[in-house]
């Protein structure tokens, strides 16, 4: 259990954002360096989250600056300007950058907002809680999200795209939150994308308090059958498995092999957990994607065909 600072100056300046789960979970971030502050706040404005006065309770990443780093940490990851590494109990991860950020300022932040999200995900899902940030894109419509798992280079952005010019809504191109937390309901949560903020789309924000249910899951790959269109076919069980579970993993994947032994097995066992849950669920479908067209019919006739099961 962690206790709000002793100094009252401290004490005004700190600040939480947490992310709410489906049963009450929460996956949180902290920070009470002033020097971090306005980053702090531009994420929450990002996510449209509450930033508020941090009240007394368990946290999954700290936001500072390199000169505060407590001397007994766990380095995982460390550049000149940016380090990130465990709490000396293992209890929490710190992600920490220079109080002057370097002339490319806006990169350099929205740099820190990524990592920090990614590492209190998987510190989240190390320490029990049913979320994991998934490699994919989150297709709205009315009834809730289809969700495109993919390697790099298959689409993703292609087709979100497309599926926007056509009329559809899909923000998060290239991350998203999956909630397992609702019982038999698995719930899929806006995070912002690497691209937007590389190309400083900062206009646009990621509701992840919203939940939107989970209704279909398409591995994603390009079609070469000179069809000339989109088309959802079907897949081997173990291939569908194989690219869901490099999907929920990619994330993590540059990072885990710094855990201790013990955290290394519990994150594998955690996102098996979740990946047997979702293709135990859906059945083993792709999309294979073209460059132009409209995706809209495909994924409305794929959503169709799964009601009728």
């Amino acid at each position: 259990m962690f206790f709000p600072p002793t100094d009252k100056r401290n004490y005004r300046s700190t600040r939480h954002i947490a992310l709410h789960l489906h049963n009450g979970g929460r996956i949180v971030m902290y920070t009470k360096c002033p020097e971090v502050k306005l980053p702090f706040y531009d994420l929450g404005k990002l996510l449209c989250a509450k930033v508020e006065n941090w009240k007394p309770g368990i946290f999954d990443l700290e936001f500072t600056t390199v000169p505060m780093l407590p001397e007994g940490r766990h380095t995982l990851w460390k550049t000149a300007l940016t380090e990130i590494a465990y709490a000396e109990d293992w209890s929490h991860i710190l992600i920490a950058g220079w109080k002057r950020p370097p002339r490319n300022k806006h990169d350099y932040k929205n740099q820190i907002w990524q990592m920090g999200l990614i590492f209190a995900g998987m510190n989240a899902i190390i320490h029990g809680q049913n979320a994991v940030l998934v490699h994919g894109a989150a297709l709205e419509t009315e009834r809730g999200a289809v969700v495109l798992f993919g390697e790099s280079g298959m689409g993703k952005s292609t087709a979100s795209a497309r599926w926007r010019a056509h009329g559809g809504k899909c923000i998060s191109d290239d991350m998203v939150l999956l909630d397992f937390s609702g019982g038999e309901k698995i719930y899929v949560r806006r995070m912002p994308t690497w691209s937007a903020c590389r190309e400083g789309k900062n206009e646009w924000n990621y509701p992840a308090d919203e939940e939107l249910p989970l209704i279909g899951v398409l591995a994603l790959g390009r079609n070469e059958s000179g069809t000339g269109g989109d088309e959802v076919v079907e897949l081997s069980a173990a291939q569908f498995y194989a690219q869901c579970y490099r999907s929920m993993f990619y994330w993590n994947l540059f990072y885990a092999g710094k855990l201790p032994e013990e955290k290394q097995k519990r994150l594998g066992d955690r996102i098996r957990e979740l990946t047997n849950i979702v293709t135990g669920k859906y059945p083993p479908r792709a999309l294979l994607t073209v460059l132009k067209g409209n995706p809209i019919p495909v994924i409305e006739s794929y959503l169709e065909n799964l009601e009728a099961r």
